[in-house]
């Protein structure tokens, strides 16, 4: 059974100590991604259908799609637990190598080295002091900016030493998933369909899905959807353009199309989101 934490406080963003008591009843998942640096203690924690024993310096990353659970930790096991909305993840990958970007979403936990801690370490004290007053003048772009930092940090530090760690017979797997990233980025905003992407890729939409599926766990539909949530999410933000308006640049039939894929999608409308946002 998973279920959904309310105990975490009520805001896109946050930054807590915890020892992950809450999770060693029932798996959980959180609406968000998280960061969990594990100041001491070890634990061993059910991620999906992987289960892994963690440490002291390691970082685990929790994509928002995965349900997670503390199996057994030890006495003084303490966590930086980090959350902040998916929409800000999407935003500082968009200029990645796909093939990072394959790494991140296929790698739960991370082994820091002196660089990596030290960075995290600041990472973590910015972090808690740009959430401290969460929602006033310009806190949520120095998250923004505080959160792509640190994606690229930790691309910087341990993303060229992982990639090399990937298993060789892979690469074709690889190789085409990069393609279909960078046909996303090029194509998203007219094309929304899987088989546009495997007819370029010339590859039936079938083994497409299961290539995605092997590489990040995640199906192209949810990938373009992703795609194209966060970007009219940024649309929405800007405010200076209709719903309607926005439907055409990305795409969909008409503004009620746009609608419903945005309600499905966020479970509020787009002009209750713009109203308030909910990320």
């Amino acid at each position: 059974m998973e279920k959904k934490v309310t105990c975490l406080p009520e805001r896109e963003c946050f930054c807590v100590e915890t020892d992950l008591d809450w999770t060693r009843e029932e798996t959980v998942w959180l609406d968000i991604c998280c960061l969990i640096v594990v100041k001491r203690g070890s634990a061993r924690v059910m991620v999906g259908k992987n289960a892994y024993t963690v440490g002291r310096n390691q970082l685990l990353f929790m994509r928002s799609d995965l349900p997670w659970k503390v199996q057994d930790a030890s006495s003084d096991f303490l966590v930086t637990l980090i959350g902040f909305p998916i929409s800000m993840l999407h935003e500082g990958i968009q200029r990645m190598e796909p093939d990072f970007l394959l790494l991140l979403f296929s790698k739960q936990v991370w082994d820091l080295n002196t660089q990596a801690r030290r960075m995290l370490s600041h990472f973590c004290e910015l972090f808690r002091f740009a959430v401290s007053d969460y929602g006033s003048g310009y806190s949520r772009e120095l998250v923004m900016l505080l959160v792509t930092g640190c994606i690229y940090g930790v691309y910087k530090v341990c993303g060229q030493a992982c990639q090399e760690r990937l298993p060789s017979d892979s690469s074709r797997s690889r190789e085409l998933f990069r393609r279909f990233m960078e046909l996303l980025h090029e194509n998203f905003s007219k094309q929304h369909e899987v088989q546009f992407y495997a007819n370029c890729l010339c590859i039936s939409a079938k083994y497409l899905t299961q290539i995605s599926k092997r590489v990040i766990g995640r199906t192209p539909k949810q990938i373009i959807d992703d795609r194209l949530l966060h970007e009219a999410m940024k649309m929405l933000d800007m405010n200076n353009s209709s719903i309607q308006d926005i439907s055409v640049r990305l795409g969909f039939p008409d503004q009620s199309y746009f609608g419903r894929f945005f309600k499905r999608m966020k479970q509020v409308s787009p002009q209750q989101y713009r109203v308030k946002p909910i990320r």
